[in-house]
């Protein structure tokens, strides 16, 4: 698999964060436009350019900072990490407590495509299989920790 373009997630994330959101549309396509140029003008520094880093400060920017805006939380799945099930449990049970109590939300999931195909392999259909059934299962746990009343959105890229 080749290895995952930062701004291509980053533009993506923008993108889905502008629709679902309903944000500021100068805001996403100012987003946009310094993506652009971060692309063109530093292509020899794509490379310390990560979703990790990144991630948290454009959903920011989308989602706002005063307390009545939209609940946020970032899991970043480590690139060595084991995708084992009480591992995963361990990590998403943690990022829903910080959207406890909240009556919107959003939990980012990044890096899993990385964590199960890490760079240089291919990507099979057994990596596909394993990467669906994770993805349902943090679907299935996010549902399970959320309130009833809540709004809650899950986006795994």
């Amino acid at each position: 698999m080749p290895k995952a373009d930062p701004l291509e997630q980053l533009s993506v994330l923008n993108e889905l964060l502008a629709r679902v959101h309903g944000s500021d549309p100068e805001g996403a396509e100012h987003a946009r436009r310094l993506l652009d140029f971060f692309r063109e003008e530093t292509p020899d520094e794509l490379h310390q350019l990560t979703v990790r880093d990144c991630a948290d400060k454009l959903a920011r920017m989308h989602l706002g900072e005063d307390d009545d805006a939209v609940a946020f939380a970032h899991w970043h799945v480590p690139e060595a990490s084991e995708c084992s099930p009480l591992w995963i449990r361990q990590a998403i049970v943690g990022e829903m407590k910080k959207l406890a109590g909240r009556r919107r939300a959003l939990l980012l999931v990044t890096g899993l495509r990385e964590a199960i195909c890490p760079s240089g392999g291919y990507w099979t259909k057994a990596r596909e299989d394993q990467f669906r059934r994770v993805r349902d299962w943090i679907d299935e746990l996010v549902c399970a920790w959320a309130s009833r009343e809540s709004q809650l959105q899950v986006i795994v890229i």
